[in-house]
């Protein structure tokens, strides 16, 4: 919970570094939440809209994160805009300093 909750506080840093942990423990965390309010939203009868509004409301921080993420793996930041290798580039381990 600590990771998730950094990626909030850190929601604005777009140039510093984030761990591997913090990375995939945010990305897991918001799968398995869109999981279960995918599997809950017909029982309890919720909007459809709810899922958009929680996507919006993630996307900065994600962004931030992502970014932080290749800027600690040593890679160009921007490239965290191409869909499928930002996931495969945040896997790869931070680079020494």
């Amino acid at each position: 919970m600590n990771y998730y909750t950094l990626a909030f506080k850190k929601m604005f840093d777009f140039k510093g570094r984030a761990t591997i942990n913090e990375f995939w423990y945010f990305f897991l965390t918001n799968i398995l939440l869109f999981m279960v309010l995918g599997f809950l939203r017909r029982p309890l009868d919720l909007p459809l809209v709810l899922g958009d509004i929680l996507r919006v409301v993630l996307i900065i921080p994600t962004l931030a994160l992502g970014f932080r993420r290749l800027n600690d793996a040593g890679f160009n930041r921007w490239l965290f805009l191409i869909p499928m290798i930002n996931l495969l580039l945040a896997g790869f381990p931070s680079k020494e300093n």
